[in-house]
């Protein structure tokens, strides 16, 4: 069984997957005149007066919405599905991962700046927000929104839920010789704090966690790279060297670089799945193009920060080739000591418990547009049950399920924005943030 979804999730996340992320974020970038390389001053103006600018009216503040957001996105495949996908496809997955990310991050700024007109402008239509609003009315397919839900609900469970608390399991009980079932006991008992208040008590541990988290992760990666720097220039030459040859060493060459490191930089930032709309239609709105600057920001923390710095550590450090995921990730960084090899290991579990956090707000505001309000404490408790059983248990079938099911999503999602892409506006000016 597990073979056939493989199989199924190969095919779904093949060359034509690929081909249409890539013709929509080219299609977004030329529409756009190259915005995310032509208004740094704004994007960076914009973003940091985020961090100043207090909740008003909405549910959450644009600076919450960014941490929830990526939040959702650093689960483990940061720092692991890095070191997976540098196995698969060699060194050169590192090129492709951070250069199709500029094309990812116009695709975030469409479908968050659709997200936050439609949410608006039918705000009467209740729990109907972010991507389910412009399929819904946009592009006037509501049993496609539908479908778009379910896809979403049960990736959120899967690759949200019951993999992330998986991997908290997995790497507590691996580094701490701590109990399975104390793991799941604690997860629940979290779990049960952070959903009993819902998005503001998400949005709250997210603005502290996401920050202190991403700080601790930058300051051990480059005290590995500070201890091989003189391995970088020749890490990054054999980077673009592997990124661009035909058949390199190992059996890698251009092609297996560019699948593994396109698909590796999209299950990532999520940029085309649409679940980051679903976060910033709660939060306040002085423009939607305040929305989609928000959301090209997460993309380049996630992706070109983040990812990029996880490959360029795996790179100087390891040239074990026999080491996969888990264990390449944690053998370069333990070439710092203790406090590489436990600090990795904690930060994968504390990325995998915020993924876990956020995507229980994916999978609520789906479960409610699927079946209204009246249920939600039942979707709760489920919730937190998957989340025990994920811990306690290796679920590798749900992985292969998620997969899909992420891949399923993103297809009407990228046909809702190609559709309108006339409706998308950008900045024109670059001299001053777009949040007074």
């Amino acid at each position: 069984m597990q073979g056939i979804l493989s199989s199924i999730g190969g095919v779904l996340w093949g060359a034509p997957m690929l081909i249409l992320f890539l013709f929509t974020g080219t299609r977004l970038t030329l529409k756009s005149g190259f915005l995310q390389f032509r208004h740094p001053l704004l994007i960076g103006k914009t973003f940091f007066s985020s961090f100043f600018k207090k909740k008003i009216k909405g549910e959450i503040s644009p600076f919450s919405a960014v941490c929830s957001v990526l939040g959702a996105c650093l689960g483990t495949g940061n720092i692991v599905g890095v070191a997976t996908a540098v196995c698969s496809g060699g060194p050169g997955t590192i090129f492709w991962m951070v250069f199709s990310s500029f094309f990812s991050m116009m695709i975030a700024y469409g479908e968050n700046y659709l997200g936050d007109i439609y949410t608006r402008r039918f705000s009467f239509q209740k729990n109907t927000t972010g991507a389910f609003s412009y399929i819904k009315n946009g592009i006037d397919m509501p049993r496609l929104s539908r479908i778009y839900a379910f896809l979403g609900l049960m990736s959120a469970l899967g690759m949200g839920n019951m993999a992330q608390s998986n991997s908290i399991g997995d790497t507590l009980s691996q580094s701490f010789n701590i109990p399975l079932v104390v793991i799941g006991i604690v997860i629940v008992v979290l779990c049960s704090i952070i959903l009993q208040r819902g998005l503001k008590r998400i949005a709250r541990l997210q603005t502290i966690a996401v920050p202190l988290a991403v700080t601790f992760y930058f300051v051990i990666s480059i005290a590995v790279l500070i201890k091989f720097r003189n391995n970088i220039i020749a890490s990054v030459k054999l980077i673009l060297h592997e990124a661009f040859t035909p058949k390199a060493f190992g059996g890698f060459g251009i092609y297996k670089a560019m699948r593994y490191g396109i698909s590796r930089g999209v299950f990532s930032n999520e940029a085309g799945l649409g679940s980051s709309t679903l976060l910033h239609a709660q939060a306040d709105s002085e423009s939607p193009e305040a929305q989609g600057i928000f959301a090209i920001c997460e993309v380049f923390i996630d992706t070109v920060f983040m990812c990029g710095l996880t490959g360029l550590v795996i790179t100087v450090s390891t040239t074990q080739s026999d080491l996969f995921g888990t264990q390449l990730s944690a053998a370069a960084y333990s070439a710092i000591g203790n406090i590489g090899t436990n600090g990795i290991s904690l930060l994968t579990a504390i990325f995998a418990f915020l993924s876990l956090a956020s995507c229980s707000f994916y999978a609520e505001k789906s479960f409610q547009y699927l079946f209204g309000d009246r249920h939600t404490k039942l979707f709760r408790t489920m919730y937190i049950i998957i989340a025990f059983t994920g811990a306690v248990c290796s679920p590798q079938i749900i992985w292969e399920i998620a997969d899909i099911c992420n891949g399923l999503m993103a297809i009407p999602n990228l046909f809702a924005l190609n559709c309108l892409i006339k409706e998308i506006y950008y900045p024109q000016k670059s001299h001053h943030s777009l949040l007074t």
